[in-house]
């Protein structure tokens, strides 16, 4: 195995199965358009199974041994990764789940998990020589590549789609980031734009899959979580757009089973708005393939809102079925709701982030989940990000009183609390 590689040994298309070097800049398998997936030497991965032994709270290159090799000097890192698992002190108990974790990414450096793989995918662009990128973005992700982008020197487009909030697109052109307004109908009108990005305009494109890097940091996931319970949790709950995330978490909790390192691996629950939860149909449906569904601008759950599945779903589907998980879609007001449940747990989440947290109070409902399980929300991204549907959910302060000690006395009063 080259020592340019690390443990990582190549790209495999999941479709035809052809192997690519790591070292070429490709996004898609250049011999049939399928997606690519990084190979490992689980032999090198067994080597550094201690990393696991104990919680070191870092950025995720801490990690380092189990992504593509990354030179020292190409590394971007702004901190990501190691965020805290937060016990449930209100929820869980209320429910009758003593376990319940929340993973909070909103304190990410960008404020949302997408920090994570733009890390990884930044940093390995620039190792492998590419001297520029594109990317699309429904807002977490554009920010979260602006800001990487900036700090590395490396120029990039981002094409932020319309329904994205004010603020996700301002903050996009606080990083400095070349940006245009991307107008669509469907998500599938977007895939054959950045195929065709690819295959005509010789294009590097950083959008989940697409881009064979940026799931890889998302086993990060799998790795923090368990080092830091000690364990495996019975149900990880995501939200699911795209599907980087739930797809690198599952492949990061495979990596720790295939190394020894647990006997176990959760049952995944990708999360979608109702309003297209096209990958619920599909494996409630049985079906191999999702199609299209839905429409994008009926939910306020933004960062979660495509209605068409990239390639059919098909790595989806497989997280779902082979863990024995379950595929959930939710309500606008199941969201707003677990919004607020958030709050009281000191957590400010955007919808598409509380979304975990909706499916999680609905499986306990219809008795998916027992009271000795184990079960982790992930919270990917923060309320800063749509300040509009805060204001929505929580109203302004009812009292005003003068700067004096009487009214502030009164005030005690009022509230019960003198």
């Amino acid at each position: 195995m080259s020592s340019t590689k690390g443990n990582a040994l190549c790209f495999r298309c999941d479709s035809c199965g052809a192997e690519i070097d790591l070292r070429e800049p490709v996004n898609l398998c250049p011999r049939c358009g399928g997606l690519l997936e990084v190979q490992y030497d689980l032999n090198g991965l067994k080597r550094s199974a201690h990393l696991f032994r104990e919680y070191v709270r870092g950025p995720i290159w801490y990690y380092r041994d189990f992504f593509p090799k990354v030179s020292d000097q190409n590394i971007v890192s702004l901190g990501e990764g190691g965020t805290p698992l937060v016990k449930s002190k209100y929820l869980g108990p209320t429910l009758g789940i003593e376990n319940l974790y929340f993973k909070n990414d909103t304190l990410m450096p960008t404020g949302s998990f997408k920090d994570r793989g733009y890390s990884l995918a930044v940093s390995y662009a620039m190792d492998i020589g590419v001297k520029r990128g594109i990317t699309y973005s429904s807002g977490n992700a554009g920010a979260s590549f602006a800001a990487y982008s900036a700090r590395a020197g490396f120029p990039g487009v981002v094409m932020v789609e319309y329904q994205a909030s004010p603020m996700k697109k301002t903050m996009i052109m606080l990083y400095g980031a070349n940006t245009a307004v991307l107008d669509f109908d469907n998500f599938a009108q977007i895939e054959t734009m950045l195929d065709k990005a690819v295959t005509d305009l010789g294009c590097y494109v950083f959008v989940n899959f697409i881009n064979p890097i940026r799931h890889e940091a998302m086993k990060t996931y799998a790795y923090e979580i368990f080092s830091e319970l000690g364990r495996v949790p019975d149900f990880s709950f995501h939200p699911m757009g795209t599907g980087g995330g739930v797809w690198g978490t599952w492949k990061g909790y495979n990596e720790l089973a295939a190394m020894g390192v647990t006997d176990k691996v959760p049952h995944m629950v990708p999360v979608q708005p109702e309003a297209v939860c096209w990958l619920k149909r599909a494996v409630d449906s049985g079906a191999e393939v999702a199609e299209m569904y839905g429409d994008s601008t009926r939910t306020i759950a933004q960062s979660i809102s495509g209605n068409s599945p990239l390639q059919g779903g098909r790595r989806l589907i497989r997280a779902v079925r082979e863990s024995g998980g379950a595929a959930m879609a939710v309500s606008d007001d199941e969201i707003l709701a677990a919004m607020v449940d958030l709050g009281h747990e000191g957590i400010g989440a955007e919808p598409s982030s509380a979304s975990t947290v909706a499916a999680f109070k609905q499986a306990v409902k219809a008795g998916k989940i027992s009271s000795f399980d184990t079960v982790v929300c992930v919270i990917t991204g923060t309320a800063f990000k749509q300040p509009s549907v805060v204001e929505h959910i929580a109203a302004l302060p009812k009292y005003t009183i003068r700067a004096d000690v009487d009214q502030l006395k009164g005030l005690l009063v009022r509230l019960k609390l003198l």
